[in-house]
């Protein structure tokens, strides 16, 4: 987490370091938890810099030529649940046995992992008006992944959201 912190610049920082503080004072030990596990994967994959969206929500980018591309967002609401937000590869995990579907609708087992993740696809044409921190993952054809982690769903959710993390930067990662 230090690593993390360090690669914000000073507002940043400040954010995260508030957020983290409410999330520490409060009775939920695992969300503070969930919260440090789950930026520190998303900014090593993406690692072009982080981006606070109001209180609550993050954007992670990657290069693009002189530019940056927005590739994963994170958001926190408070309700026992964080989100993440990645580019579409629901296909492709299916596809290649990282993860398979169960019987209960949106619920998905990413192997090595025992507990279920509620994943949602966003479709730009289905989203009325799309929230800041994931509107730029929706434009020109690009289509999304929601996925819900309960922060009292222990380490195993952790490991399935590593996985679809992975499997989503090797597109860029072979690009570099």
């Amino acid at each position: 987490m230090t690593g993390f912190l360090s690669r914000l610049g000073g507002k940043e920082r400040t954010k995260v370091e508030k957020h983290l503080a409410a999330c520490d004072t409060e009775n939920d030990p695992d969300r503070a938890k969930l919260w440090r596990r789950v930026a520190t994967m998303l900014d090593s994959s993406a690692g072009a810099g982080v981006e606070s969206a109001g209180g609550q929500a993050w954007r992670f980018f990657i290069p693009d030529g002189k530019y940056r591309m927005q590739v994963f967002a994170m958001e926190d609401r408070g309700d026992g649940t964080l989100r993440v937000f990645l580019p579409d590869i629901l296909d492709e995990a299916v596809k290649s046995r990282v993860m398979s579907k169960t019987k209960v609708p949106n619920e998905y087992i990413v192997k090595g992992s025992r507990d279920p993740i509620h994943v949602i696809a966003l479709e730009p044409s289905k989203i009325q008006d799309p929230p800041a921190h994931i509107k730029p993952m929706l434009g020109w054809n690009r289509k999304a992944l929601e996925i819900t982690l309960r922060t009292a769903g222990g380490g195993t959710q952790t490991l399935a959201a590593q996985a679809l993390v992975d499997l989503a930067a090797r597109k860029w990662v072979r690009r570099d």
